[in-house]
């Protein structure tokens, strides 16, 4: 084999193990292939398996305990140059290779060949059907058996993507876009395959043309995890992060979930120098953080709790005090907004611990701000007080030596939540207070975190019954949620709108239903 053919067989490996783990059968394989080598079916079969030549035929001499079909290597290549080309492959080798390759023997050999085949050899070639092998197939229709209203069908690989062989042709004129260079332009493709499709793109525009190359070879396994890869693996997990208030949790969270999986594979396949894997661990850590704060913003509490805890097990293995508090602050903040004030504050104690072993000031205020609102909750007035104030005093220390995925604590976060913890003790003053410190001290660019802020600002204004204010606050937020996939912004929406219900008939709260029905957050019959 050629060195640019064996580059080809790598390169397609790589897709298919990529498709493979998403649901594609081998025909979809196949097809997406098709999309970027114009070669015949019998090698895009080929291709699509990842085998080479010589393992094919070993596969075929094998299935012919006889001996009769007694292929070589050279052949095959001749029976894979067509069509058009080179010789056509007799019938009933076309039945051996299709139960290799888990298809049908018609799906190897283009229209115009199979006419070429006398009656008794098309026959042959159009029973052969072996798809049923392919478990990535979904089952046949089962007359005598139908999932009624009492079962529940299972779920098989095939349902867990959207992705198809159209949306690879999406993605394949997207990195054509995005690159004019053929051999840069099947990187990209591999890459975003690799790294969670189509969306993968646009984080991939972060990286130089030298860490693309050494990240592919590294998911390919044809490389080695070094000091640049983790560097890279790093910066890609960074600028996820910093990208979640553009892009919202919709958007990123198949991202971040196909980097995560990408560095799962390498730290269970890699060995490596102990310093990178434990930087490639917090890295996974982190990512499995992200993935589960994104999914708690979407409500699926049961996806992030996994991916928290996944999170949690990777920074206990790596003993970083930081990570594991972060986690258990995350897992806290989780609790407190399903009105599980016990596990909140379960969790806000666990934390307690590791934040003390932790030298970031930064943990230590969102620690204290987790303990503020599971003392609220509690109905300790005193103690969520005392928090609140350390959680300030502490959210004021300069970034510089904290860690990076701190970025975001601040004053203004500390306020933010404090609102909804003291309109919940009934505070009214002090509520609308930290709700107004908490819009001033925003920084620009955070416009889920404003609605959030407005939101709960609103909460404060209900409380203290200046009802137009409150309204006006609903409609500014009501204008963010509509343009972000956030559903926890748009679900605290709806619960301060239901605060309004005593005021329903008022002119400023049938105005904001008005703007709700209008953005598509609020019931139509309301």
């Amino acid at each position: 084999m050629s060195g640019e053919g064996y580059r080809v067989l790598l390169q397609a490996r790589s897709w298919s193990e990529c498709l493979r783990a998403k649901g594609f059968t081998w025909e979809q394989i196949a097809d997406v292939l098709a999309l970027v080598h114009d070669v015949s079916p019998l090698r895009l079969y080929r291709l699509a398996h990842g085998r080479t030549a010589r393992d094919v035929v070993a596969l075929a001499n094998d299935a012919d305990p006889a001996g009769t079909a007694s292929l070589r290597e050279a052949r095959l290549y001749d029976f894979e140059a067509g069509p058009g080309a080179g010789r056509r492959p007799p019938a009933r080798l076309l039945v051996v290779l299709a139960r290799i390759y888990q298809t049908t023997a018609r799906s190897l050999v283009g229209g115009d060949d199979l006419a070429s085949y006398r009656s008794a050899d098309r026959d042959l070639i159009d029973g052969a059907d072996f798809r049923a092998m392919d478990v990535n197939r979904p089952p046949s229709p089962d007359r005598e058996h139908r999932v009624t209203m009492e079962e529940t069908a299972e779920v098989r690989p095939v349902d867990k993507t959207t992705l198809d062989a159209s949306a690879c042709l999406r993605l394949l004129r997207a990195t054509g876009v995005e690159e004019a260079d053929v051999k840069r332009r099947e990187l990209l493709f591999e890459l975003a395959l690799m790294l969670g499709g189509g969306r993968a793109l646009e984080f991939l525009r972060v990286l130089t043309p030298g860490e693309e190359e050494r990240l592919a070879g590294v998911l390919r396994a044809t490389r080695r995890v070094d000091e640049a890869t983790v560097r890279t693996f790093e910066k890609l997990t960074m600028h996820a992060r910093q990208a979640d208030d553009m892009y919202g949790p919709g958007t990123l969270l198949p991202v971040v979930n196909g980097h995560r999986v990408a560095l799962e594979r390498v730290l269970a396949r890699e060995s490596m120098a102990p310093v990178l894997h434990d930087r490639l661990l917090g890295a996974y850590a982190q990512l499995s953080q992200l993935s589960g704060y994104l999914a708690y913003d979407l409500l699926d509490y049961a996806a992030a709790e996994q991916a928290l805890h996944g999170g949690l097990r990777a920074a206990l293995d790596l003993g970083d005090p930081t990570l594991i508090g972060y986690l258990h602050c995350w897992l806290g903040n989780m609790a407190a907004y399903q009105d599980r004030s016990f596990t909140a504050l379960d969790h806000a104690l666990a934390a307690r611990s590791w934040v003390a072993r932790s030298p970031s000031r930064l943990l230590r205020a969102m620690n204290d701000s987790l303990l503020s609102t599971a003392h609220a909750a509690a109905g300790d007035v005193s103690a969520s007080t005392r928090a609140h104030d350390n959680a300030v005093a502490l959210a004021n220390t300069p970034k510089d030596t904290e860690p990076a995925f701190l970025y975001w604590i601040s004053p203004s976060m500390v306020e933010r939540k404090a609102t909804t913890s003291l309109v919940q003790l009934k505070q009214r003053g002090p509520a609308l207070a930290a709700a107004q410190r908490s819009i001033a001290g925003l920084r620009p660019g955070f416009k889920r975190d404003r609605g959030f802020a407005l939101v709960w600002y609103a909460d404060a204004l209900t409380l203290a019954k200046e009802i137009p204010e409150a309204a006006a606050k609903l409609t500014e937020a009501a204008d963010i949620a509509s343009q972000h996939s956030s559903a926890r912004l748009t679900d605290q929406l709806t619960k301060s709108r239901a605060a309004l219900e005593p005021w329903a008939g008022n002119t400023y709260v049938l105005q904001l239903d008005e703007t709700l029905r209008a953005r598509g957050l609020w019931r139509s019959g309301r």
